[in-house]
């Protein structure tokens, strides 16, 4: 928290800089004599009419005990103390000006004060140690101070859009386009928008995504997915900062980051004319490379750690034993980063507080299912493993239901049947999205 040293003896004015300094959480010291004592704040406020002839001298010892503060000295009429050095302060103002002055500053602290925040809550997430995780941190913390468009490249579950969000951090819109999910005949509309009548059933204008998004920031999430008729007017919108509505007669400026991302390998795609070289030059101004979780096993445990601070319920504290980090950091993850949250999440919903063992993870299934030997760094074999993922987890629901069937609906009996805490039971069905008033 900054601290300021606030030397006056007037109420009605100080009260008032007291509650807007404090809206910022500032740590004020209000001084009634003239008196400095040391040390002395990095901020300063000098209120002239209080101590008028003492100020000369005061003003000076404050100078020198702290010639990089900054002293904001004030009066109701400063032309009254025009011979005071200029040297003793940095800004003097008249009581109407020091009002709006500090309206001013604090509202732009506050900014940047609310931007900080994110920025931390944000890059706590990119998780690990390892060096490629440092060099990440360190190219996010540049990107996100440069407007040009960012290309996110990486496998499957390895965190594209955790990135992105690290990197947009200072805007205040974030819209997330998934182009896989997105329809080839309907990537203009929900792009770009389109007029009243259009095409046949365009009964309404639509705003396209890119227009909601502007003034912010724009994830075009599997952008290796986008149909080639689709990069073409991508490629427009990046070099005229405009798009056309399908229909419009006029094109319509916007200000949008772009921030991409692909688990394909784009220059492969260029070559199999899947994908516009043109379009890949201008969306890799700034190339973020993220690498799977099998090439930085020394990530395992923190990211472990991570989600078991996470996802633990509240007052019950688990810890890894070194046996289950050992089986942790010798699993290759195919999933990467997003298989492993989800072991994670399974154990703590079947182990009750205490130490995680080897043998408490719910990784030996997938571990030796013929689908993930070797590094599994194929789409399908990625693709495989998350349609394996949910098949575990309907298997999951299955069993539970049928043993809270054979205890008549008692989440009590069947837990403790199954050996666990009721309340490892019940979050379980919870993330499970099992409706227990269904089961009875």
């Amino acid at each position: 928290m900054s601290s300021i040293d606030f030397f006056t003896k007037e109420t009605d004015t100080s009260s008032f800089i007291l509650d807007v300094l404090s809206s910022v959480d500032y740590s004020v010291e209000t001084h009634s004599d003239a008196t400095p004592n040391t040390p002395i704040a990095s901020i300063v406020i000098w209120d002239l009419d209080s101590f008028q002839d003492e100020s000369i001298a005061a003003l000076a010892r404050v100078r020198s005990l702290a010639p990089d503060s900054m002293i904001l000295a004030y009066a109701e009429n400063p032309e009254k103390y025009s011979g005071i050095p200029g040297n003793l302060y940095d800004i003097l103002l008249s009581v109407e000006a020091l009002r709006l002055h500090l309206m001013s500053k604090i509202a732009k602290l506050k900014e940047i004060q609310s931007a900080r925040r994110i920025f931390t809550e944000r890059m706590s997430h990119l998780v690990g140690k390892s060096e490629s995780m440092k060099k990440l941190r360190k190219t996010v913390e540049r990107a996100i101070l440069h407007t040009g468009p960012v290309l996110i490249q990486g496998e499957s579950g390895v965190g594209k859009d955790l990135v992105a969000r690290a990197i947009a951090c200072m805007y205040d819109k974030f819209v997330v386009v998934n182009c896989s999910a997105i329809p080839d005949t309907l990537f203009e509309s929900e792009l770009f928008g389109h007029t009243r009548g259009a095409f046949t059933g365009a009964q309404n204008e639509r705003i396209g995504l890119f227009e909601d998004a502007n003034g912010g920031a724009i994830f075009l999430d599997e952008i290796g997915d986008m149909p080639l008729h689709a990069q073409v007017k991508l490629l427009r919108v990046i070099q005229n900062q405009e798009i056309r509505p399908i229909g419009a007669n006029k094109t319509r400026h916007i200000d949008v980051r772009i921030i991409a991302a692909t688990n394909r390998d784009l220059r492969e795609e260029i070559a199999e004319k899947r994908f516009r070289e043109d379009l890949f030059y201008r969306l890799n101004v700034i190339p973020v490379s993220l690498s799977p979780l099998r090439e930085r096993k020394e990530d395992v445990e923190d990211l472990a750690n991570y989600f078991i601070r996470q996802y633990a319920p509240a007052g019950e504290p688990y810890t890894l034993s070194s046996d289950a980090l050992a089986k942790l950091e010798a699993h290759d993850w195919p999933g990467n980063i997003r298989e492993l949250e989800n072991v994670i999440q399974r154990t703590l919903c079947f182990t009750d507080p205490g130490t995680i063992t080897a043998d408490d993870l719910q990784i030996e299934e997938m571990a030796s299912h013929p689908q993930y030997q070797g590094k599994g760094t194929a789409n399908s074999e990625i693709k495989s493993y998350l349609q394996f993922q949910e098949k575990q987890l309907d298997e999951e629901r299955e069993f539970l239901k049928a043993k809270i069937r054979e205890c008549d609906g008692s989440i009590s009996l069947a837990a403790e049947r199954m050996g666990l805490l009721r309340t490892t039971l019940y979050n379980r069905l919870s993330r499970l999205g099992i409706n227990v008033k269904n089961l009875k």
